[in-house]
């Protein structure tokens, strides 16, 4: 198989490409992956870009925005107001942070999934769950209870105190989101979004969102599914940065910020008419201080 060329663009790389090349030797590939400096843009199959370079030469990286599709930026920013300034400004689909001890496998995995066509899934992070729960949501009654349900047997010894406090923030924002913003007609019209989120409100017949919860020693992953995919690309773009309230048609609101705010991780995969998933992965810490200054990671995989 002819070798993928893949275009590193950063301060750092004389580290970062050792080290993934190990950690694809690892993942024990079926295909060659080649790093280069000499590489175009047009020549190269996956570019990742280093921010700080982007930021600094901004006029000389403009155009590497027209391949988003095989764009990835890297960061070492931690904190929420760097990573979204990125994706404001930028619009890109992939930002990674790297300042974790889990760079080169998230990066790996990216690598692996964008030359298979492969999007991310629950089993991405957790290869072997120690406790899992599950629900369908046939409706919006007694969500706090079916949240509850979703987190009881999940071990939270070790994490941070109010942990739980924070995963049913996260669990509430997505699976509204799930059951008012994306249901639509057999036209594309909505059904609930102009509602009031106080409305009981029942899915229509085999369109019940379903929310899984998969945890092991190190990490949550969360993983929420509509099956209308009416998510568009802009209102993610628009509310994941901004954390306002909206009445705009298509949007989420507050909802993907605060989703993001308290994840590690953001995954969303999409496949337009067919379903949206949030994937959200939050890293154990025993103090909350450790939680908070963890690197930010977005991701958008769509058809």
């Amino acid at each position: 198989m002819e070798a993928k060329k893949i275009l590193i663009l950063s301060q750092n790389t004389l580290l970062l490409v050792p080290g993934l090349e190990r950690s694809l030797d690892e993942a024990n590939v079926d295909f060659n992956v080649e790093f280069r400096m000499t590489y175009t843009p047009d020549e190269a199959d996956l570019i990742f870009i280093d921010y700080s370079l982007f930021k600094n030469e901004r006029t000389k990286f403009n155009e590497f925005l027209k391949y988003k599709n095989k764009l990835a930026i890297l960061t070492s920013l931690i904190d929420q107001n760097g990573i979204n300034e990125i994706l404001s400004s930028q619009n890109v689909y992939h930002v990674f942070g790297l300042s974790g001890p889990n760079s080169f496998s998230d990066v790996r995995d990216f690598i692996l999934s964008f030359f298979t066509k492969t999007k991310w899934s629950s089993s991405t992070f957790i290869k072997t769950p120690l406790f899992k729960t599950t629900n369908f949501f046939e409706s919006s009654e007694n969500i706090q209870g079916a949240i509850a349900e979703l987190i009881k047997g999940h071990d939270f010894s070790k994490w941070f105190e109010g942990i739980e406090d924070y995963l049913v923030q996260i669990l509430n924002e997505s699976i509204t989101n799930a059951l008012f913003n994306a249901p639509v007609d057999e036209n594309g019209v909505t059904l609930f979004r102009n509602l009031s989120r106080k409305n009981i409100i029942h899915m229509p017949s085999g369109n019940a969102p379903v929310v899984e919860m998969i945890s092991d020693k190190n990490k949550v992953v969360i993983s929420v599914t509509d099956f209308y995919g009416t998510l568009k690309e802009k209102d993610i773009f628009d509310f994941i940065t901004r954390g306002e309230i909206t009445e705009k048609e298509g949007g989420a609101g507050i909802g993907i910020y605060l989703i993001f705010k308290f994840s590690h991780k953001l995954i969303i995969n999409i496949e337009k008419s067919k379903y949206t998933e949030f994937l959200i992965v939050i890293e154990r810490d025993k103090r909350f201080k450790w939680f908070t200054s963890k690197e930010k990671s977005f991701h958008l995989f769509h058809d």
